[in-house]
């Protein structure tokens, strides 16, 4: 599998309040594709966000229905990296009002 394949299995995951894509929200900060082990690191839209664990279970969940059965899936939360809209993709920004 590919990141492009993680990628688009992540971009059927929505986000729990907005019932956006998190990848098109630009909630996945890193994906590293590596042989037996797929990691994949999201940010939360607030230091605070109460929707979090939901959000790493259902990336994980997604990963792991497409992931080979040699591969181990994780999911972890980078609350360092603070998100703004400008990780917002282009187009659901502007349909956001963010633009």
């Amino acid at each position: 599998m590919s990141e492009a394949a993680i990628r688009a299995a992540l971009a059927r995951v929505p986000d729990p309040e907005l019932a956006e894509s998190i990848i098109d929200l630009g909630l996945v900060a890193a994906v590293a594709c590596d042989p037996g082990r797929w990691q994949v690191t999201l940010i939360p839209t607030s230091a605070t966000c109460p929707m979090a664990d939901a959000l790493l279970e259902d990336a994980q969940a997604a990963l792991a229905a497409i992931a080979p059965a040699d591969v181990t899936v994780s999911v972890q939360m980078d609350w360092d990296t603070p998100w703004s809209p400008d990780r917002m993709a282009p187009a659901l920004r502007q349909r956001l009002g963010w633009a």
